[in-house]
């Protein structure tokens, strides 16, 4: 383990940096970490910023602590929280957490086409009306079209995508909702029909058919032009 520079963060760098080495196997299952002087030597801290890293890596899953004994790797050292981790930047940024969106939507949409069961479709399509009703309604318009995709992860019956999903859409809220000002600004300018009422009602059609091809096809398109209306493209 090497020095670290000194970022905005230090204990969440040096919380990343020992679950790195945790993943690694440099120490196992069990294992006993070294003291906290001795990581605060390694480090070039103070100790409180390692007792702060140790209990995000304990807030986590990843490591258990014994009074009087230290910090142990827990059984399950790949943790039990997910979380993205920070890049040295500040990262995530907005681009690379939509790069996430398009990888789990659209594997959402396919697996859902193949999977759904009625009451998923209704509730598909009941948040499909829910984003019509709220249209010029920007943060209700947002919260619906997120109750959309959730309802597309659910129909995959499988939590581990309906969690990533949720996640992901709570991290990109405040660029849904620009995206849905910019749609409405456009409508307003040309009459035009809003373009994602299009693509949306094209995912629902292909989930409903149960054709996964075209469902993953129309989850592609509409995650494109949403990224176009959000200035990522």
């Amino acid at each position: 383990m090497d020095r670290l520079p000194r970022p905005a963060s230090l204990a969440n760098r040096i919380a990343q940096t020992l679950r790195d080495d945790i993943a690694a196997g440099r120490f196992a299952a069990g294992a006993r970490l070294p003291a906290e002087a001795a990581l605060a030597e390694t480090f070039g801290v103070s100790r409180p910023i390692v007792r702060e890293a140790i209990a995000l890596l304990k807030a986590d899953g990843v490591l258990v602590t014994r009074k009087g004994s230290g910090a142990y790797v827990s059984e399950t050292p790949g943790g039990q929280v997910w979380r993205v981790a920070s890049a040295p930047d500040g990262g995530p940024t907005l681009a690379q957490l939509f790069e996430l969106r398009r990888v789990v939507e659209t594997a959402c949409a396919a697996m859902a086409a193949l999977r759904r069961t009625e009451a998923d479709l209704d509730g598909i399509r009941q948040a499909l009306a829910a984003m019509a009703r709220h249209a010029d309604d920007f943060p209700s318009a947002a919260a619906a079209d997120i109750a959309f995709h959730h309802a597309i992860a659910q129909a995959t019956h499988n939590p581990c995508f309906t969690g990533l999903t949720d996640f992901v859409s709570q991290q990109l809220l405040a660029a849904r909702q620009r995206a849905w000002e910019n749609s409405a600004r456009l409508h307003a300018a040309d009459g035009a029909p809003r373009a994602a009422d299009a693509e949306h009602a094209a995912l629902v059609d292909a989930i409903a058919r149960g054709d996964a091809d075209a469902a993953n096809a129309a989850a592609t398109a509409h995650l494109g032009a949403a990224a176009r209306r959000m200035g990522l493209d």
